[in-house]
């Protein structure tokens, strides 16, 4: 009784195929782990980036240092970190359009930073919050139909 066995061809080498898979498979799955770690590690460190300046922002402000809390919040050194994050993750093309992202979303941001500063002495903060929330949204839509083509990941 003969044995068929499937044979994968590498070169002009013919090997079985468990062979070649498995001396293909475990690198590659050594590969995927060192690269699921090194992907948890970069974004454990942008959580802990992000929640740095979030805390430092709150203690300004709760010590009464409102404006330089929103000066903290709104020095860009987030959008610079992220600018390098993306530049090192990803092409320059990623880079212009995150920023003209940035440009095209900050009339939205404006919008929200007004609707949360009239509103939540008659509203309270978290309802002029979540109004302004919605106004962003509502002005991003606008802004991204008038001025970008409607495209994946977007309603």
């Amino acid at each position: 009784m003969q044995v068929k066995r499937e044979i994968v061809a590498r070169g002009r080498v013919y090997y079985p195929l468990h062979c070649y898979s498995l001396s293909h498979l475990v690198p590659s799955l050594l590969s995927i782990t060192e690269l699921r770690r090194y992907h948890m590690m970069r974004f454990l460190l942008y959580f802990f980036l992000g929640g740095t300046v979030t805390a430092l922002v709150a203690y300004l402000a709760n010590r009464g240092e409102g404006t330089l809390s929103a000066f903290v919040a709104a020095f860009p050194v987030l959008t610079a970190l992220t600018f390098l994050l993306v530049s090192a993750e990803g092409r320059p093309a990623d880079v212009a359009e995150y920023a003209r992202g940035l440009i095209l979303f900050t009339p939205a941001w404006i919008c929200y930073v007004v609707v949360v500063l009239l509103g939540f002495q008659r509203l309270g903060t978290l309802r002029s919050i979540v109004l302004g929330m919605a106004v962003y949204v509502l002005a991003s839509a606008v802004l991204r139909l008038i001025f970008l083509r409607p495209g994946p990941g977007w309603p």
